[in-house]
Parts: C-alpha cells; sequence; structure tokens
C-alpha cells in the first residue's frame, strides 16, 4: 500500500528548510474496558522495541478481578494514519484493519482471542446499546480531511475482542507492530496513549514499566508529557540523559551508546501520553553551498551515525568557516569518542565533554577494525586533511 504525505507544521518547521511534509501512520493505546470498570490493572510491562525501521510492540498487564468469573467486551484503540485521506475513494473504502498496524495479537491467560475492528468517532460515546457507532466510509474521509491541518484526532480504530476474566489475577499479553511514523526535521517518532490506564476501576496502574530499546549509539527524545523531571528512569547499559527543548515541548534527551532505557513507577496515575522521537537538524541535498560548506562532513555524517544527533557538529559549521588544525583533529576521533574513548590530548576530550552526548567509557580501547565501513573512510579523510 502506498504511503501518503500531510502537510504539517509549517510554522514550526519551515526553518529547517525541507518541505513540509511527513507520514504518519498510527499511535498506540492501552487496552481499555468498553463495558465494564470494575477490574483494576495491578501492573503493566511495556516494552518498545526499534528494528529494521518498524516498531515492535509488548505489553504485558495483569488484570485484578475482585469478583466471579466474567466476560467483557475490551478495545484497543488506534490513531488514523495521517494522510489517509489523500487516497482515492475507492481504494480508501477497502480500508478494514489499520493500514500500518501488523501482526496485531492478545492472548489471556495464554488463550490466543479473535478481534473485530470498528471505526468510531473519537468524541462521544462510540459504544452503546451492545454496538458500536461505526462511521460510513463517507464520514470517516470527511473527518481524514479535517485533520490535514491540525493535530486533533478525530476519528479511531478500535480492535476489540470478548475477554473473559476469571476471579483473581489474569495476565493479558498484547502485540503488535507498525511502521515507524515521521515527518520533516523528524527520524521518526512514536506515539502511544496512556491516559487510557485511568478508565480502569483504580484509575491507574498499581505498577508500571516502559522499556525502550531504540539500539545501540542513538539519541531520542522522551515528551514530558507523562512525567515530571527526571526521576524513575534507568539506563541499563552505558549512556547518558539530560534534560533538553525541541521546539516548545520540554523533553527528556538519551543519548546511549549501548544498552537501554527504563522508566518505572508505582500508582501511576498518567496524565499525559507518551511521546518520543528522534531529530536531525540538517540536509545536505537543499544546502546551495555544500561545495564550499565542507561536503564530506555534511555528505558522511548522517551515514556513519543514522540514529544519532550530535548537537555541536551539526550547527558548528553554519558559517562555513574552514576547519581548523584542531577541529581536523576532533573530527578525526569521532567515531571513538561515539563509543566513550578517553583521549590523552586534552583539547579533544575537553571537547567532547562539552558536548552534551559524550559518555567516557574507560574500557573501551580504539580499534579501526571495530568501525564500520563508512566509519573507516570518514578517519581516513581526516587523517588526510591534517597533513
Amino acid at each position: 500500500m502506498r504511503k501518503y504525505l500531510l502537510f504539517f507544521c509549517a510554522i514550526l518547521l519551515s526553518s529547517l528548510g525541507r518541505a513540509n511534509d511527513g507520514v504518519f501512520y498510527t499511535s498506540g493505546n492501552q487496552l481499555i474496558p468498553i463495558t465494564e470498570t470494575e477490574i483494576s490493572v495491578k501492573k503493566e510491562i511495556l516494552s518498545i522495541t526499534r528494528e529494521d525501521n518498524k516498531m515492535l510492540v509488548h505489553v504485558y498487564y495483569e488484570f485484578f478481578n475482585p469478583g466471579d468469573e466474567k466476560t467483557l467486551l475490551v478495545g484497543f484503540e488506534a490513531m488514523p494514519p495521517g494522510g489517509a485521506w489523500g487516497m482515492e475513494e475507492e481504494e480508501y473504502k477497502k480500508i478494514t484493519n489499520h493500514p500500518y498496524i501488523y501482526d496485531f495479537t492478545v492472548k489471556i491467560n495464554g488463550q490466543p482471542q479473535s478481534y473485530q475492528v470498528a471505526h468510531v468517532e473519537r468524541e462521544g460515546e462510540y459504544y452503546q446499546n451492545g454496538k458500536f457507532k461505526t462511521l460510513s466510509k463517507q464520514r470517516e474521509m470527511e473527518l481524514g480531511r479535517e485533520m490535514e491541518f491540525s493535530e486533533a484526532i478525530q476519528y479511531l480504530f478500535v480492535y476489540h475482542f470478548n475477554a473473559t476474566f476469571k476471579k483473581g489475577l489474569n495476565i493479558v499479553e498484547h502485540t503488535y507492530t507498525f511502521e515507524e511514523s515521521e515527518y520533516v526535521g523528524i527520524d521518526y517518532t512514536l506515539d502511544y496513549v496512556l491516559t487510557a490506564a485511568n478508565r480502569w476501576a483504580n484509575h491507574q496502574i498499581d505498577d508500571f514499566t516502559l522499556n525502550l530499546d531504540m539500539g545501540d549509539r542513538t539519541s531520542f527524545d522522551v515528551q514530558e508529557r507523562f512525567f515530571r523531571g527526571e526521576g524513575g528512569w534507568t539506563i541499563n547499559g552505558v549512556g547518558r540523559k539530560n534534560i533538553g527543548k525541541l521546539y516548545d515541548n520540554k523533553v527528556l534527551r538519551f543519548h546511549i551508546q549501548q544498552g537501554t532505557v527504563t522508566f518505572h513507577k508505582t500508582n501511576f496515575h498518567p496524565e499525559g501520553e507518551l511521546r518520543l522521537e528522534q531529530t536531525f537538524y540538517f540536509s545536505q541535498d537543499e544546502d546551495d553551498n555544500m561545495d564550499y560548506c565542507h561536503s564530506f562532513y555534511h555528505n558522511n555524517f548522517k551515514r556513519c551515525y543514522p540514529n544519532t544527533y550530535m548537537w555541536h557538529f551539526f550547527n558548528m559549521n553554519d558559517d562555513c568557516k574552514p576547519f581548523t588544525a584542531d577541529m581536523k583533529k576532533i573530527m578525526r576521533n569521532l567515531p571513538f569518542a561515539v563509543r566513550g574513548y578517553v583521549f590523552k590530548t586534552k583539547i579533544i576530550q575537553d571537547y567532547y565533554e562539552s558536548t552534551d552526548w559524550y559518555v567516557a567509557d574507560p574500557n573501551y580501547v580504539s580499534d579501526m577494525k571495530g568501525l564500520s565501513k563508512d566509519e573507516q573512510e570518514w578517519v581516513e579523510y581526516w587523517t588526510k586533511q591534517q597533513k
């Protein structure tokens, strides 16, 4: 299926010098009770893994049913894919499941559950008198067009199924894969709705864990929507975090050499949603002065480090001044710096310590063989520039 583009955030993003378009696939949500609110959420472990430009989502729940066994109608809400209204009407009418969600599964106490999908308007009660208020395809497309210049979500895909909860503890596991979203200035973004957990009987998650595995030597932001400050976060491996700002949003910025990130909180009553994203800040294909502005640097930096933004390097040559001898040494040693090498040359060490992404690893020994082919070419290029 083709991917369609959405004009978005023109004012915020036009200064980046790229077309203001993007592709938005989906946002995830909690499993929510549609017809019952007596059962409580004792535990949730939400694990998100980035792999081959897709997001793999696995959720482990523990629900507690204080009464007798009962069967409930339970639903998973998925945001619509941005740009879907750009499809031809006949093609759009063929959509039943969400077009960019794959491998949707749910198990209750180890038993796989079948499901159906309803298309509903987000505002108001979309389940009444035992039925979903299903949108017509024409109305769905009209709502989609209204979203064109707004972040407001007008309709939802609801994956729903009958769930039998025995008395006491019940284990629910839920998985799906979706293509990561992107738009100008953003390599990828992922949204996951957390506040739906407040609809269960205890109006919170008693024990909540979020595991993020975005890969090694990567950087990403988590917007401060559902948490406050830096408490509750743990880097499992070698990395660094700091408070930053992305446009008008306060974010917690992670730079991970190796490992994963965990957020844990008890008695968790989410007041906002999860959004994580990775940002980049230059584009070589639209720079009219590229030959003068260090073409090798621009053309190869992103290829060497597709999963990280290193703020000092992106911004230090806006005026296109020639590199000094010291900067050539610093540039040559970038592949070793991203692995935490502790430099004996003071000017190199001081420079990398001044960045917000460098994490010293005294155990790392520099080794050309351990670099990628692109990184080896990087080192060889800057070595020649020093002569």
